[in-house]
């Protein structure tokens, strides 16, 4: 681990993979698996019985983030996500990935769904430290926002990204991304 550089915490389901973005094949009969289809340009694939749908230009993106980043899973997939997802959206089989599991949360025990930011929080915490940081998550509650802001207040910069799972993440956030590792001088 190269401390030198700042952390990108990654999540999966809608972020990479935008869940919300399937095409109903017949816009009458209802939502199935075997009436959506990915939308042009998008991959579909499965992992671990899972349909994921997938941007292709991530890969570039996640391999010039990775120049700048020391990239991390921060996915509900957690130690699925080097061993079963990586080699499947081809990036990640090196990364660290944090247990969400092994912290304790007073507030919830939700595992899926809304409000799983709150879920993830104590290990995004303890594994940002007092390093500058960015997260993309689709699920980011504002005690999140605050603790970033706290966190900028306080002289570390802090970066979150929270993509639309109808879309995954776009240009536009990496761009962010991209402004905010030269903001800090990230490798």
């Amino acid at each position: 681990m190269r401390v030198d550089r700042p952390l990108l915490l990654l999540d999966v389901d809608g972020v990479l993979n935008a869940f919300e973005a399937w095409e109903r094949i017949d816009p009458q009969a209802p939502l199935r698996r075997d009436n959506v289809r990915a939308p042009a340009g998008w991959r579909q694939v499965a992992v671990d019985g899972y349909q994921l749908l997938l941007n292709p230009e991530h890969v570039g993106w996640v391999a010039q983030l990775s120049q700048h980043f020391e990239m991390v899973w921060a996915t509900m997939w957690q130690e699925r996500a080097p061993l079963a997802l990586a080699p499947v959206v081809g990036f990640g089989a090196d990364w660290s990935w944090i247990s969400f599991d092994s912290y304790q949360h007073r507030t919830t025990s939700q595992r899926t769904g809304f409000g799983i930011g709150s879920y993830k929080f104590p290990g995004v915490v303890a594994t940002a430290g007092d390093r500058p940081m960015g997260w993309g998550d689709d699920d980011l509650e504002p005690a999140v926002y605050d603790w970033a802001a706290e966190r900028d207040a306080g002289g570390i910069p802090t970066l979150l990204v929270q993509p639309l799972p109808s879309e995954g993440w776009t240009r536009a956030e990496l761009d962010a991304v991209l402004a905010f590792v030269d903001s800090v001088g990230g490798a």
